[in-house]
């Protein structure tokens, strides 16, 4: 799942002299589309930094393990009401069960029977809740079947929309669901929590003119004598409650295929080139995420479905992931064409991290939507270089720093919250897709890869939390990290840098001088472990010193053969980090023409940018535009250092 606030445009050279020449702290939503160029924010700067309001939450342990939900839906769209039917196949998980519990809101119970059968079972309703005592004790051997019959006018969960017009088109009436993290039980009675994998089925019910899309393969259409049609859709794979789904209304469907698994693509009639253009890339990026973790798409469908008013960018539900028609419609920039296709790929990686695999708990979620965020990276990539892929991770940390800054601290694995959705926050996308960054620095990508593709396999259709992913990434690297998982995981925030350095002319020797200035505050180490490369480039020629900085004040020190003339400071931007290192002029304009990578030359731009400054407004204008020379080519050795 990803909310509007998440998506993310590229990196443009006028945006980013913009903002650095604007106030340091951004303060409003507004400004986070900018917020990608304070990635080299001073060190010094000292805000407040609060852990997330919340208590610690402990699900009670689970007695039962469901197997299938049959869930036969109808609607009585005026009044906005479910009529359900749900049938829960479980298996207890100790001797002498005779009760249990289920995830229910909100519901009018009608009748609650043991299967089929029309025995009837005794029933009570605690808040949030559907407690049922079955006929006798059944045994982990045996399998029940429990059957509700309700219904339901949900506030959460299922949505009722109205017909509407677009830009030129009519947004049909919908109906449709968003079950993560835990709203699904608003409209049929589950087990309501991620820890738990089971099979699921729908009938559902809906107008002559309407079309139900779901989870799994549309097994038949039934024409009913009242004109209403049901579609009976099936999951045959396990996964959890949360990516139960269901849209209706009145769509044109699109086809295509990878390899031999049908897409498929709903959209309103009048725009399905539009539609078309939008998921145009589909089969790519699922060639390339089955190819890079060595496993194939695990399904035997892929939908996408537009809806009207969605409450969030997109949702992954298994097999058939809802889009908001405002991210897929509307804009046909290059900005808005990029930020489309990242939506589009965020959600089908989640084929593999969050539907395959599934965080245990809402405190491990980092391993559903980090994830997720890194793959976008990765297809931008594939689709537009390494370059793009760095611009991705410079965004990422941006974003990241302005909600630490902002709002709240906190470790990516956090089990304190009021409401699982508050976990849903920028820390959780962005430093997640930033630390997996990190930790394909520190393996090297072959090992990265392998080491995900054995995660995958190993715990396919299980629920998983962060142990399950080291104890993978050590045994296939042979390498302890668990120094690496304690500072970027289980601990919050990041190491802020002050670093100097000296120059011998006598000697010929340079001398770097780091410290870790960053407070002990919100679970923050006071010493990072922070192996790094630096760029050092004198008259002669270019080379990469490899480091790791283990104390809080450390200082490292190269022979060169003259003068340097630039001094990157780690180099392909492989560390979460923010980063004083005053440099001349000079310096920073060999930087900004001879880079490596497009991140070397931003952040010259942006240091530029500050030292102008406090120029004349006029020389801020010259200075500025020849920063756009050496940006854009338009100078000796800057296209050699932009391929």
């Amino acid at each position: 799942m990803i909310t509007r606030n998440t998506a993310r445009r590229p990196l443009a050279f006028a945006v980013a002299l913009a903002f650095a020449l604007s106030a340091f702290a951004p303060a409003t939503l507004a400004q986070r589309r900018r917020a990608r160029t304070r990635a080299t924010a001073p060190a010094e700067s000292r805000f407040p930094r609060n852990l997330p309001a919340g208590t610690k939450r402990v699900r009670p342990a689970r007695t039962y393990d469901v197997q299938h939900y049959i869930i036969r839906t109808r609607f009585d769209v005026p009044n906005k009401t479910v009529i359900g039917d749900t049938t829960v196949v479980l298996k207890p998980l100790a001797a002498g069960f005779g009760s249990f519990d289920l995830d229910a809101s909100g519901m009018t119970i009608e009748a609650v029977t043991l299967g089929d059968s029309g025995t009837q079972l005794k029933w009570t309703q605690p808040q949030d809740k559907l407690s049922i005592k079955l006929d006798r004790a059944y045994e982990p051997s045996e399998a029940v079947g429990v059957r509700i019959r309700y219904r339901a006018k949900p506030d959460r969960g299922l949505y009722f929309v109205a017909q509407s017009q677009g830009s030129g088109w009519t947004k049909p009436a919908q109906i449709w669901t968003q079950g993560e993290p835990e709203d699904n039980h608003h409209w049929f009675p589950s087990y309501d929590y991620p820890d738990d994998h089971a099979t699921s089925e729908q009938y559902i019910t809906t107008g002559a003119d309407e079309i139900a899309i779901s989870n799994g393969a549309l097994l038949e259409t039934t024409a009913n004598a009242d004109g209403t049609r049901t579609f009976h859709w099936k999951m045959e794979r396990p996964h959890a409650s949360y990516l139960v789904s269901l849209v209706v209304g009145n769509y044109a469907r699109l086809d295509g295929a990878y390899k031999n698994i049908p897409l498929e693509y709903y959209t309103y009639r009048g725009t399905e080139e539009t539609a078309r253009r939008a998921f145009a890339k589909t089969p790519e990026m699922m060639r390339l995420f089955s190819d890079k973790l060595g496993h194939e798409y695990p399904y035997n469908r892929y939908a996408q479905t537009v809806v009207a008013s969605f409450i969030f960018g997109g949702m992954e539900n298994v097999t058939a992931t809802t889009h908001a028609d405002s991210e897929i419609l509307y804009g046909s920039s290059p900005e808005s064409r990029v930020s489309t296709e990242n939506l589009i790929s965020h959600e089908l990686a989640h084929s593999w991290f969050g539907n395959l695999v599934t965080c245990r708990d809402w405190s491990e979620l980092w391993l559903n939507e980090g994830f997720a965020t890194f793959m976008e990276a990765v297809f931008r990539e594939h689709d537009a270089g390494h370059d793009a892929y760095l611009d991705e991770m410079r965004s990422n940390t941006a974003l990241y720093f302005l909600e630490d800054l902002a709002r709240h601290r906190r470790p990516l694995v956090f089990d304190r919250y009021r409401s699982p959705l508050d976990l849903f926050d920028t820390t959780v996308y962005k430093k997640g897709a930033v630390v997996l960054h990190m930790l394909r620095e520190t393996v090297g990508d072959e090992l990265f890869w392998k080491a995900l593709h054995r995660y995958l396999e190993e715990n396919k259709f299980k629920p998983v939390t962060t142990a399950d992913l080291r104890r993978v990434f050590e045994e296939t690297t042979g390498q302890r990290l668990d120094w690496f998982f304690d500072q970027w995981v289980y601990k919050a925030g990041f190491p802020e840098l002050r670093v100097r350095s000296f120059y011998n002319a006598q000697t010929r020797k340079l001398t770097l001088e780091v410290t870790q200035t960053q407070g002990q505050e919100a679970m923050t180490p006071l010493v990072f472990r922070l192996p790094m490369e630096i760029e050092l480039a004198t008259q002669s020629g270019t080379r990469t010193e490899r480091v790791e900085i283990t104390e809080r004040t450390q200082r490292f020190t190269f022979q060169l053969d003259g003068k340097p003339l630039m001094v990157r400071f780690d180099k392909g931007m492989r560390l979460l980090k923010m980063i004083n290192f005053p440099q001349p002029a000079s310096m920073l304009k060999y930087q900004l023409a001879h880079s490596s990578d497009m991140i070397g030359r931003v952040e010259a731009a942006e240091a530029l940018a500050r030292l102008n400054r406090h120029l004349p407004a006029s020389e801020q204008v010259e200075r500025l535009a020849e920063m756009s020379r050496l940006m854009s080519g338009d100078t000796p050795g800057a296209a050699s250092a932009r391929n």
